[in-house]
């Protein structure tokens, strides 16, 4: 086992193996990247079509679990999150959205210093290997394969005409900053196949002497000098194992895990801290707070053609497999979602605040378990139907991470409060009627068969906010619990330097101070990018 290493790198997701491969484009750095889970090299997960088995095996997810939330009927909401190389990147849908330009300019002008939309733009086109035309918005030849969707469901389109029939615009490409209005979504592919950040960034590169990849260790903590972050100490194969930093430690393990590994630190609200019998380092109150996420409820329909979800003929299987195989065609290389559109919930927003993923299949299983199991939900696997996902992309509500015990394999105390500002029950009321009004839309309306699901609940706002509290789950993006800022309450500073100590960095999601527009998985990457190259600016 190393002993020494310059940079220690905690946590092997969508940033982490961004990290890894950055830094260890220097031969002089000694990197080591800790990953909890296992290598992601498996069929199921390379096929983009096996992300419903992935998303299911407690092997690729984390699967956490929020504490009752009384903004949500008392519910526990469950959690995907991806375990092992390539974390989210390796088990999600594979949409490549970055956001909008407003999202970073925000972020900037609350005093994240360099991370305008025109100073981050570089850094995501930096990483991407776009398979579509040369455009001053997309990058080439980069690890991370973005695509065009080889194969789009008809509904898809019919999805998108109604959109504009209901007054949306159609959107170019919504990656250069601009996502006000409906567009077919790229995909993180690389010639029909899931390119994570492990496939990407990490495989081509494993093989270069100065980098060391541990896979089934878990990080307790960062050992302090002083104030000085100066080791890491992890479980690996049922023993306590340390490794020593020269450098830096950057902690990569994500929304839910990064606070956890501070607190265990000693860097994080003292009160807390000595709570649980941990020495404070630094007294960072913001640590585990800012928590939140997109709320989300899928909102399906019966309709008259085949869907994804109906996969029980075999001759269909067989086609479709012979597809893939032979030209990485048909829908074993599809993403979960094959068109978008964004709007705004009320016309004085200066951006769209509201999200609709078409999905070409049924995706019910919140309001199956709201409704139980002889409750008015079709068999999925005999009906074909698609789901209009909706989202709210710009939630006030916040909740907070706290330390469960000290031991490092235990699950994060997570305190969710999905609704706690009735002001997004108000907005994801409204995006919910939108959707109907698409539904309702002569394009898609043609080719509707069969009821709402969940079904429209009454007149009242009362009712409606009651399906919503009922029913909603989240769209899987958290982000904060690290929060980033220029004010010295942040966690980290827009270096991502963690206030009150030396020699350790955040470089994932949790940074994020407020949610972008978009799902996380592009962000978390550009993330990556900008933190390998604040570290190597310092070193030059």
């Amino acid at each position: 086992m190393i002993e020494e290493a310059d940079f220690v790198i905690a946590g092997g997701g969508s940033a982490g193996c961004v990290m890894a491969s950055r830094l260890s484009e220097d031969s002089s750095n000694r990197v080591v990247l800790l990953e909890a889970g296992a290598p992601t090299d498996k069929l199921l997960i390379t096929v983009p079509a096996g992300m419903q088995s992935v998303v299911a095996s407690p092997d690729t997810n984390w699967f956490y679990a929020t504490e009752p939330d009384p903004s949500a009927k008392g519910r526990q909401i469950f959690l995907f999150s991806g375990k092992g190389l390539g974390g989210g990147s390796a088990i999600n849908g594979m949409v490549y959205i970055r956001g909008t330009r407003y999202d970073y300019d925000q972020w900037a002008a609350s005093g994240c210093t360099g991370w305008s939309w025109d100073e981050v733009l570089p850094f995501f086109k930096r990483s991407e290997d776009f398979d579509g035309p040369e455009s001053e918005w997309h990058g080439k030849g980069g690890p991370l394969g973005v695509s065009q969707l080889r194969t789009i469901h008809p509904l898809a389109y019919s999805f998108m005409d109604a959109c504009r029939e209901v007054g949306m615009r159609q959107v170019e490409d919504y990656c250069a900053g601009d996502i006000d209005g409906t567009f077919v979504n790229f995909a993180t592919q690389r010639g029909g196949n899931r390119c994570s950040t492990a496939e990407g960034f990490l495989k081509p590169v494993l093989n270069r002497p100065n980098l060391k990849v541990i896979t089934g260790a878990t990080v307790d903590r960062i050992l302090f000098e002083g104030t000085r972050a100066r080791g890491v100490r992890f479980i690996h194969d049922g023993a306590e194992r340390e490794i020593r930093v020269t450098r830096e430690v950057i902690v990569c393990a994500g929304t839910m895990q990064s606070p956890g590994i501070l607190m265990r630190s000693g860097v994080g609200p003292g009160s807390h801290l000595r709570e649980h019998g941990i020495d404070v380092v630094a007294d960072r109150d913001g640590v585990g707070k800012n928590l939140h996420e997109h709320p989300s409820l899928p909102n399906s329909r019966q309709v008259d053609m085949a869907t994804y979800n109906v996969r029980n003929n075999p001759f269909r299987l067989a086609a479709e497999g012979l597809k893939y195989i032979l030209a990485r065609r048909g829908w074993l290389t599809t993403c979960a979602v094959h068109a978008m559109a964004h709007v705004r919930s009320s016309p004085d927003l200066e951006y769209p605040d509201i999200k609709y993923q078409m999905l070409p299949f049924w995706n019910h299983q919140n309001v199956q378990a709201y409704f139980g199991p002889d409750g008015p939900v079709p068999d999925s696997t005999r009906t074909c139907g698609i789901t209009i996902g909706v989202n709210l992309m710009t939630p006030n509500s916040r909740g907070q991470i706290l330390l469960r015990d000290t031991d490092p394999l235990s699950r994060p105390l997570i305190d969710f409060r999905l609704y706690d500002d009735p002001a997004d029950l108000e907005r994801m009321r409204k995006g919910l009627k939108i959707a109907n009004d698409i539904f309702a839309a002569p394009s898609l309306a043609k080719h509707v068969t069969g009821p709402a699901y969940p079904p429209d609940p009454g007149q009242s706002d009362e009712d409606w906010d009651d399906q919503l509290r009922s029913c909603s789950a989240t769209g899987l993006h958290p982000v904060g619990t690290c929060r980033m800022g220029g004010d010295e309450d942040s966690v980290v500073d827009p270096q991502l330097r963690v206030r009150g100590v030396d020699g350790l960095r955040v470089a994932d999601c949790s940074i994020v101070p407020v949610l972008p527009s978009a799902n996380t998985n592009a962000p978390a990457i550009m993330i990556g990018e900008r933190c390998a190259d604040f570290i190597r600016g310092n070193r030059r």
